[in-house]
This record gives structure tokens, C-alpha cells and sequence, in this order.
């Protein structure tokens, strides 16, 4: 196994440990075509994204308890997107947005929903709670294992300095739109001045900037160069970005990667 895991990291240059990866990945096998047989079983990234807002007494009340809950998951990439709907004259959420809303209520569509709550933490886009117990948050991180492991087939998305690349073994799929989504690797606490939640605090763990979209996957392996004066800009700002391979319109994210 050690052998294979330096042979790996020759190949492409890997700068994390992969969450999921093919044991025949060799320069010199070229023909090779990927089954499920010769994957990895090692878990994979889970992509949490957490919908808040200043203005809600919940998301004041549960946030602390999803930070809490998901702190020890190592294999877990944390995001926050800030919504505006509880902005008001008298207070504005200071990092809301519409294209947040957007974001959310695709979730909420796509699953055949009506309505939309703060604090929602949803977990690859495939499970979803309220944080309210920590027990709950940590069952739906194990679901969304779970279906990722139970789809029959295998993907993995990794980079190097230059380039985005996907090794699979399904050879067709729907399409899939390939996101970065920038960041600031920090917490923050704001307190509130107004409002319902007038002088409580609430925290912020990397915040969203920006979603870009780079690219599509619709099966097979890919390899596609990553945007780097829009990453360097990023970086220079401060920013961290992580890769997603995501169904459109409030889909299962399949492969996630953190550059």
C-alpha cells in the first residue's frame, strides 16, 4: 500500500491525501479502464453547507451546536452562506446574499419543499437538519456517506498547481457542473446591534465569497486547467477555494476536493 501511495502522488503530484482513489492509476498503463473493483475504499470528503442568519434567533441559538458537532470530522469541508431573509430596516446581515438564497432554495425545490429555515446545515446535498442536536448533525453526516458509498460507481476529484483532474469508473452520467467555491479560512463573530438578536453574537466559519463555475463533467476522466489568475486573485485576498463536482439546481454533490 505504501508503494502505491508514493506511485500516486508521482504521477500527479497530490497535495492532500485523496479521499478516494484508483489502485491502478500508473503512468505506464495507459489503456487502463477504471472499475469499481480497483478503488480505494477510503472515506470520502462531505461537503457541509451551512445556510445562516444574523437576523434569526435560531441560527443564534443552533450555530454553536453545528460548529460543535462537526469540529472533530477531519473529512469534512465547512462552508457558510449567509441568506437575507431576515434582513430588516433595522438591522442587515453584514455577509448576506441573494445568490445565497438562490442557492438554498434550490436545495429546498429539489427536494420538493416549500419553504426555507435558518439555520439549515446541509451535507452533499443530499441530507439536511437544524442543527438542534448535535446526535442529528453527526447522523446526517454518516447518511450522506452512505448514499455517496451506495450510488454503484466512483469518483474522485484532485489538482495539482495547474490543473483539476476527475478518475472515475462510470464512463456516461448526467451532466454535472464543476464549482470552486472561494472562502475565508477563519471564523469571525459579529455581534448584532439591532434587531431581534440585539447585542448576541453569532460566529462565522469560512464564509463565502464567490462561486465560480469552471467547468462540466458528463462521465469519464477528466482533466481541465484551473483558472489561475481568478485563483491567485483569490489567494491574494485572502481566500481558500474547494472543487466540487455538483448535480445542477440543488444536486447530490459527488466528489469534492479542497485546493
Amino acid at each position: 500500500m505504501a508503494a502505491l501511495a508514493n506511485a500516486v502522488r508521482k504521477v500527479f503530484r497530490r497535495k492532500n491525501k485523496v479521499p478516494l482513489a484508483c489502485s491502478e492509476i500508473l503512468l505506464d498503463d495507459l489503456d487502463h479502464v477504471h472499475t469499481s473493483a480497483c478503488f480505494l475504499d477510503v472515506q470520502p470528503l462531505v461537503v457541509a453547507e451551512l445556510f445562516q442568519s444574523q437576523g434569526c434567533k435560531f441560527s443564534v441559538k443552533n450555530v454553536p451546536k453545528i460548529h460543535e458537532a462537526v469540529q472533530h470530522d477531519t473529512n469534512i469541508a465547512f462552508v457558510t452562506f449567509d441568506v437575507t431573509y431576515f434582513d430588516r430596516t433595522e438591522w442587515q446581515d453584514t455577509f448576506a446574499s441573494k445568490q445565497w438564497d438562490s442557492r438554498q432554495r434550490a436545495y429546498v425545490t429539489k427536494w420538493g419543499r416549500n419553504s426555507v429555515f435558518t439555520p439549515q446545515i446541509v451535507f452533499d446535498g443530499v441530507t439536511d437538519g437544524t442543527g438542534e442536536y448535535a446526535n442529528d448533525v453527526r447522523a446526517l453526516v454518516d447518511q450522506a456517506r452512505h448514499i455517496r458509498s451506495e450510488k454503484g460507481w466512483n469518483i474522485l476529484l484532485d489538482a495539482n498547481d495547474t490543473e483539476l483532474r476527475i478518475d472515475t469508473d462510470r464512463s456516461e452520467s448526467v451532466a454535472h457542473e464543476i464549482l470552486l467555491i472561494y472562502y475565508e479560512p477563519k471564523t469571525q463573530t459579529v455581534r448584532i446591534g439591532k434587531g431581534v438578536n440585539r447585542w448576541k453574537k453569532l460566529k462565522h466559519i469560512n464564509v463565502v465569497k464567490t462561486v465560480s463555475k469552471v467547468g462540466v463533467w458528463e462521465g469519464g476522466d477528466l482533466t481541465l486547467p484551473l483558472p489561475l489568475p481568478a485563483l491567485t486573485e483569490a489567494r491574494e485576498q485572502g481566500l481558500s477555494a474547494l472543487a466540487v463536482v455538483q448535480e445542477p439546481s440543488g444536486g447530490p454533490i459527488v466528489a469534492a476536493h479542497a485546493l
